[in-house]
């Protein structure tokens, strides 16, 4: 066998190259290979709407393919559980919607811990979404629905993208504050319900992916659900203007990695997003369905986390929500 002798001035340098972590390593790279967005639901949800947009011109600024995974299941936790279970490289992201972080760890049983096993990167947009209502129902305005509602109590049934959801949570405190009582109906995402919705197996749903259906006339819109009006729906006014949803955190999505993602990677992703979310074509894709891209990184984001968790944690305790 022929052995490689190697001057003695480049064993040192090959010496530290070798004790490198491959973490270091990677992380001097990055990315030098495809990067995975995992969306821990269906294709067609609210968390698909926010990752379309952004994937193809983040792999342009990144200058790697970014392609998006779905993996929906279990109100998120499928897909969340396969990214805090992956290597933290960067390679392997979650774009989440609030719920993930914030409402399933006081509903559900996770696999994982929401404060352990992530790294929180950034926000990424904000949803104004729709109380929108199936056109059988003999109501066409919130006073309406409410009468009807009052009256036939138990028998109105309201869609959601899953357990635990933000879509769940929302139609709780919504029936809480009504004063009436609302049938959970869960399906495996937003775009499974909305066609639950569209087909009347259920009565409502409270979700922006139903915004084209009420603009175009086979819903019935009765409010919105931001902190202010839509600008699909300018017409419609929110559920906090009504007295019927009270103080409560924004449904937002984020961007988040395993936990003991490097810093240069959550700096390099950082400050390409800032560069994807000020494009006007990602706004306008994202638009029709009450979504608004917003960026929030660092501490800011990490506060905002903590303080849902504990807003929704009251809202849960405060409504009984639970998994079916």
């Amino acid at each position: 066998m022929r052995r490689i002798t190697l001057p003695r001035r480049g064993l040192p340098a090959l010496a530290a190259a070798l004790a490198l972590p491959a973490a270091a390593r990677a992380r001097e790279a990055w990315p030098s290979r495809q990067v995975t967005l995992v969306a821990p639901y269906p294709p067609g949800g609210s968390t698909d709407n926010v990752a379309r947009p952004i994937a193809p011109k983040l792999a342009e600024v990144l200058g790697q393919n970014v392609i998006i995974e779905n993996r929906g299941g279990a109100g998120g936790t499928i897909g969340s559980a396969a990214v805090a279970q992956a290597r933290p490289d960067g390679y392997t992201l979650l774009v989440f919607p609030t719920a993930v972080m914030t409402i399933s760890p006081h509903m559900m049983r996770l696999p994982y811990d929401v404060e352990r096993d992530f790294t929180p990167v950034c926000m990424l947009a904000v949803s104004d979404g729709v109380m929108a209502m199936h056109p059988r129902v003999p109501a066409r305005n919130m006073e309406e629905f409410l009468a009807h509602a009052r009256a036939n109590p138990g028998r109105l049934r309201f869609a959601s993208a899953g357990n635990g959801t933000i879509t769940q949570l929302t139609g709780e405190i919504f029936a809480h504050a009504a004063g009436i009582t609302l049938e959970h109906v869960p399906y495996r995402g937003s775009a499974p319900a909305l066609t639950g919705l569209l087909a009347g197996d259920v009565e409502l749903q409270f979700d922006p992916i139903a915004i084209p259906a009420v603009k175009d006339g086979r819903l019935v819109g009765l409010a919105t659900t931001g902190e202010r009006r839509s600008q699909e729906l300018p017409d419609l006014p929110t559920l906090r203007e009504l007295g019927l949803f009270g103080e409560g955190g924004i449904s937002f999505f984020g961007l988040a990695g395993p936990a003991g993602l490097p810093e240069a990677v959550v700096a390099r992703l950082v400050e390409a997003l800032e560069k994807v979310l000020a494009m006007p074509e990602v706004a306008r894709a994202m638009a029709p369905v009450g979504l608004r891209p917003q960026m929030e990184a660092g501490e800011a984001f990490r506060r905002r986390i903590e303080n849902d968790r504990a807003i929704f944690a009251e809202a849960v305790r405060r409504t009984g929500a639970r998994v079916e």
